[in-house]
């Protein structure tokens, strides 16, 4: 365990920069969930516990090679944290880089270094988490455990990325704990004067500004002019985590695509067809006491082209509609003329 300890932290400082964005290229973009590749699956995708000062956890992450040629795979710790892109990817990096103190590498504890699965087969990987019996910063703590293909490099270079897989541990430490979180920003994706037709795209940019990750659920409700509710979106149903520090984007809408590509845009209208003014009410809770937080938006949807070709469809009717009555009192008029001429 030393020595794997050593590979990840004790890198010459040039290095550190090629190690980040190596890690950070990775398809590592839904670590949340249940993963799987052409040659492993990993489960659980993630570890979420509550903890003590003092406190140990043994838990095992479960391998399964679904190949038919044997596999090797080698275990690293690593501290993660949230990126800049709002997406939330996660950046992973050393242990000797946790700046703002939220890193848990150094508590992960794993014996095995080097795992070879042959086909079909399946294996359990025991770790443990210790926490420090003093100094131990409350609140969130993030570390992950890779599984690589490539063995990290013994001379100090950077880790092999190749078909690379993570399951992510989250540990909340009492104490101070502060969770702080607002609607940075909702709005629309695609802002405009009015929509042709739906679906309309919407997006909330939660911002976690305590030290402890949130995971901010809810509820879009949409009414229209008159006050009834047409529809009601639930807003992070998987729980998707915002940590510390950080602005997450959550993206959703009212309303689906059409699914035939070729449709053109008075289909689309007539498909997804909506019209007037709407009112869009966000409400969302985080936290262990759930706070709630609330945002709300209007728009207009005004489906142009189908409201035309539906106007002037009703217009040439009318006008059907009227010539023929025309005609046909026209008819009556020369009809009761003739009766009437006969009599005399």
């Amino acid at each position: 365990m030393e020595e794997m300890r050593k590979i990840n932290t004790a890198r010459p400082h040039g290095m550190k920069k090629t190690i980040l964005v190596s890690i950070f290229g990775m398809l590592l973009i839904a670590v949340f969930f249940p993963r799987g590749t052409e040659a492993l699956t990993l489960s659980p995708p993630h570890f979420n516990h509550s903890l003590n000062a003092g406190d140990s956890v043994l838990e095992v992450v479960r391998l399964f090679n679904e190949t038919d040629t044997t596999e090797v795979f080698y275990p690293i710790v690593m501290n993660f944290g949230a990126s800049n892109d709002e997406d939330g990817t996660p950046r992973f990096y050393p242990a000797s880089e946790d700046r703002l103190g939220e890193g848990m590498a150094d508590w992960i504890s794993i014996e095995t270094n080097r795992i070879e699965l042959a086909p079909g087969g399946r294996y359990n990987l025991p770790f443990s988490i210790n926490l420090p019996e003093e100094n131990v910063k409350p609140g969130g703590h993030y570390g992950a455990i890779l599984l690589s293909s490539s063995p990290p490099s013994q001379d100090g270079g950077s880790i092999g990325v190749a078909a690379q897989l993570a399951t992510i541990i989250l540990v909340r430490v009492s104490g101070d704990v502060q969770e702080i979180g607002s609607i940075a920003e909702f709005g629309f994706s695609d802002p405009r004067p009015w929509y042709n037709h739906l679906p309309v795209e919407m997006f909330m940019r939660f911002e976690n500004a305590g030290n402890v990750h949130l995971k901010p659920a809810g509820n879009l409700i949409i009414e229209n002019w008159y006050g009834r509710r047409v529809a009601d979106i639930g807003i992070n149903s998987e729980l998707k985590n915002v940590l510390p520090l950080s602005i997450r984007r959550f993206v959703f809408g009212w309303g689906a695509e059409v699914g035939d590509k070729d449709a053109g845009p008075l289909e689309r209208e007539f498909r997804n067809f909506a019209l007037g003014k709407y009112t869009a009410r966000l409400i969302v809770s985080y936290g262990t006491s759930n706070q709630v937080l609330s945002a709300e938006r209007t728009f207009y949807v005004w489906p142009w082209r189908l409201m035309s070709v539906t106007g002037i469809g009703l217009i040439s009717l009318l006008i059907i509609l009227v010539a023929l009555k025309r005609a046909y009192d026209r008819s009556l008029i020369k009809k009761f003329s003739r009766i009437k001429g006969s009599r005399f």
